[in-house]
């Protein structure tokens, strides 16, 4: 496993702590577990998130698809629907969430 070590003047960022980093917002495994578990759509995420505001639900789907975890697709409907689905790269971050989920079960937080 790579270590985090300092590299000239800047400091390296480990793997892990670039995934906690990434994980770590507010509502983020929430947002992610719902979209897990087959919650696609803008307006059912926000009912499903409890406590989430509209503008901090967009900016984490913004940044999970900025960070490719997420595609987004307009749907062509009348009113126009946002549908968002894992990429290869969120499907395999998949198992990270259901682990921590298992870990907080077991252990709580």
């Amino acid at each position: 496993m790579e270590t985090c070590k300092k590299q000239s003047l800047k400091k390296s960022i480990c793997p892990a702590r670039r995934v906690l980093n990434l994980l770590k917002g507010k509502f983020t495994l929430e947002i992610l577990s719902e979209i897990i578990d087959g919650n696609i759509h803008y307006s059912s995420l926000l009912r499903s998130v409890e406590g989430i505001n509209p503008r901090i639900l967009a900016q984490r789907l913004h940044d999970f698809e900025q960070e490719g975890i997420l595609s987004r697709k307009v749907l062509p409907t009348s009113p126009p629907q946002v549908e968002y689905k894992m990429t290869k790269k969120g499907i395999a971050l998949r198992s990270i969430v259901e682990e921590m989920k298992k870990w907080e079960h077991t252990y709580g937080a």
